[in-house]
This record gives C-alpha cells, structure tokens and sequence, in this order.
C-alpha cells in the first residue's frame, strides 16, 4: 500500500489552464514533504497538524505536504529510504536514528507523557487479573505504548497473545472506537494522544492504570540535509507557538531544540527499539 497524503495544496495538483502556468510552477519552490506516525486518522491528523502546517509554510515560503504510512513499519522503511525530508519519529526509534543511522536533530516536543491502560465508560473490570482472556487493543509492535504495555502485563502475570488477545489498531482513533463498541476490552494509550483525539469522539474512559512516564516523538532530518538548510527548518519549527487555550500535545506543543536530556530519555529505550526491529524483521543498521 503506498503512502497516504494527508495534505497536498491543490496547486500542486490542478492542470495549468493560464497561459505561462507552467513557467510558473517551474518557479515554485518544491514541497517540503513531512511524514509523521500513524496514530491519528486521516482527517484527525488533517486537523491536528493544520496549524503547524500553516506556519512553517508562512516562515519557509514554499508548499507543506504531510504524509502518513499504513503502521509504523512502513513509517521506518519510508524513513530509511530517506523518502521524506522530515520526519516524526517515536522517541525510542527517533534515538536510534540520530546515533545509529546518521539521521539529524531538529526539534523536540513535549517533554514526556504517561501511558495509559483504559477502559470503557461502565466496565466491570477493576483489576489487571481481570484481563486474562480479555481483548487489548495496541498499536502497532514498533509503538513505544505497545512496549510499555507490554511489559506492564508481563509484570502482572498476563502474557500478550497467550493470557489475552492483543488488537493491532490503525489508530488511536479507531482504538478510541474500538473500546466504545465493544470490540476490545481495554486499550493502552498515552495521554497525549489522548488529548488529540478529534471533538465527538467517544469520552468518558476509565483508567485502569497509569504506567510510566515516556519520551514523545521527535522530529529528524534525512541524513543529507545539508547544513544551511538544516539551520532554516530549526528555525522554522521552533519559532512554533502552540494554543494556550488547547491541551499540550505532541502536535500543540512549543517545539525545541532536542537538548542531551531528550536523547538521554530516548536512550533509555534503545534496547526496546532494537529488540522491536528484529521481531519485526528489519534491519537495526
């Protein structure tokens, strides 16, 4: 399945009609392609992004697209290929790239957030025990939620995909759905995805435990941007101003400079990153 856009300017796609468009569009400067994780949908992300969108196309002057992969496998192998000039990383693996793969530092966002085990509105479970033989719904097995969910039910005595059934999910949104109607039991989430679901989706979860704290997702740079150019998108990203009035979330958040306290915490979690490679099938080079 190819990569999905969730942002293209219609000026990029509509026919020339005028006489000297296509001179014109000769002119334009070329689109600063931007892939981030898939664990909005679509039009979530559409909205989500929007503002940030907005302003790095106001302090870059050239067009913004934003894309998104099917999982997070797809995301590292568009990553590595170097398909996308920017891209939103997992921590865990955003870490790995910067030491490993050559990968370069752009900016951070929030500082961490924990991970949350919930359950619908009126669920009669109270205990992690009370899990056994239940449906969990997760993203995909390189989510750095997954990880620490994971390992929280192995420290409760339940094996995923022995003691309980875990449930890929495409999304937070359709893991938000999921819980609602019933076709899971419970899903691990982070608060700040929680925060960026869209208005009208479901509410009124329960939490039935609060995990640890964990680093958010970091923006890199494809290896082979060049110095001059690298300076240009820092500036851009961390001039962001975020919505005092809205949640603090990886999206609204005051983007920074990636300080050694960031990728200390992302280091925390390299074994985890390769670990969840190797299962995966890919290469940790």
């Amino acid at each position: 399945m190819k990569q999905m856009s969730l942002i293209r300017r219609r000026s990029l796609l509509a026919a020339p009609l005028l006489l000297g468009a296509s001179s014109m569009l000769a002119q334009m400067p070329r689109p600063l392609l931007i892939a981030v994780p898939p664990f909005l949908s679509p039009s979530a992300a559409l909205a989500a992004f929007r503002p940030l969108r907005q302003h790095l196309e106001s302090q870059l002057k050239q067009p913004v697209e934003l894309y998104t992969a099917r999982d997070f496998r797809e995301l590292v192998e568009q990553t590595r290929r170097g398909e996308h000039d920017v891209t939103l990383l997992p921590a865990h693996l955003a870490g790995l790239a910067l030491s490993d793969w050559g990968f370069q530092a752009l900016a951070a966002t929030v500082e961490a957030t924990p991970v949350l085990i919930l359950l619908r509105q009126g669920s009669v479970i109270k205990t992690a025990a009370e899990l056994r033989g239940k449906r969990m719904g997760m993203l995909g097995r390189l989510s750095l939620t997954t990880a620490v969910a994971s390992l929280w039910l192995r420290q409760q005595q339940l094996e995923p995909g022995r003691d309980l059934t875990v449930v890929t999910q495409p999304s937070m949104s359709s893991a938000v759905i999921s819980l609602e109607q019933g076709d899971v039991e419970a899903i691990a989430v982070t608060r700040t995805q929680l925060n960026l679901m869209p208005p009208g989706s479901p509410g009124g979860q329960m939490t039935l435990a609060e995990l640890s704290d964990i680093p958010t997702p970091i923006y890199i740079a494809r290896p082979s941007t060049p110095v001059a150019e690298l300076g240009r998108l820092r500036r851009a990203w961390h001039s962001f101003v975020p919505d005092p009035a809205a949640p603090q979330t990886v999206v609204n958040s005051q983007l920074h400079e990636i300080a050694r306290a960031d990728l200390q915490r992302a280091a925390r979690y390299r074994e985890v990153a390769l670990q969840q490679l190797e299962a995966a099938g890919l290469s940790t080079r």
